[in-house]
């Protein structure tokens, strides 16, 4: 029977076969590793933070404050008269209305019962006669409403028993009057004939033109309209 020796050959050759199959075993075991999600796009492909898009934020689109977009109080200022637009406020007024506040500060002012109102004059004025005692007192009434001045006169006997007769004033009477045919005062006073007093009131501006005469009775009855 023959044995086997394994000579210097053989056990070199073993030896270099057992170290390349130890290198191939070692080099396929590593598989190469993927490239996660953050490597294959860069450190430059994160999200962008609100605000650096290039989009404006809230408040930054170019809008204005509602305060600074419209100013409404300057859109019509006040004049100095209190209107807008340079609209004039009314001066005219009720003619009627003047009047009847204008025999009431005269009364008020002398004290007694207004008997007469002229007609208005240019300035806005009234005159008005006024019964205190035993004379008559004409108190002007500016168109404002004051007292510009006061003077005493004598009373005429009929004005006096008239005044004594009556159950209404004369403001009364111009209310009856105008409410009877519409229009405006332009002057009243106190009137007799035969003994009889009534209130006599003209007026303008009605349906039936000016200077229409309307007769009241010093108890408040119309008694007569006349053009």
């Amino acid at each position: 029977m023959t044995t086997f020796k394994p000579t210097a050959l053989s056990a070199g050759f073993a030896l270099a076969l057992a170290l390349g199959l130890g290198g191939c075993s070692s080099e396929d075991a590593e598989a190469p590793t993927q490239p996660t999600a953050q490597d294959a796009v860069g450190d430059d492909t994160t999200a962008p933070e609100t605000g650096d898009t290039g989009t404006p934020a809230a408040g930054d689109a170019g809008t204005q404050d509602a305060g600074d977009s419209a100013n409404t109080g300057d859109a019509a200022e006040a004049t100095p008269d209190g209107t807008t637009d340079g609209t004039s406020a009314s001066t005219t007024g009720d003619a009627t209305a003047q009047a009847l506040q204008a025999i009431q500060t005269a009364e008020e002012e002398a004290g007694g019962t207004a008997y007469a109102i002229d007609d208005q004059d240019d300035d806005g004025s009234w005159e008005v006669d006024v019964v205190v005692g035993d004379r008559s007192v004409e108190v002007t009434v500016g168109a404002d409403g004051s007292v510009v001045g006061t003077e005493d006169d004598d009373l005429d006997d009929d004005d006096r028993a008239g005044v004594d007769a009556a159950t209404i004033t004369l403001s009364e009477a111009i209310e009856q009057a105008v409410g009877e045919v519409g229009g405006h005062l332009d002057e009243a006073e106190l009137d007799e004939d035969d003994g009889s007093h009534f209130w006599d009131v003209s007026l303008d501006g009605t349906d039936r033109g000016d200077d229409i005469e309307v007769t009241v009775s010093v108890t408040g009855e119309v008694l007569e309209i006349e053009n």
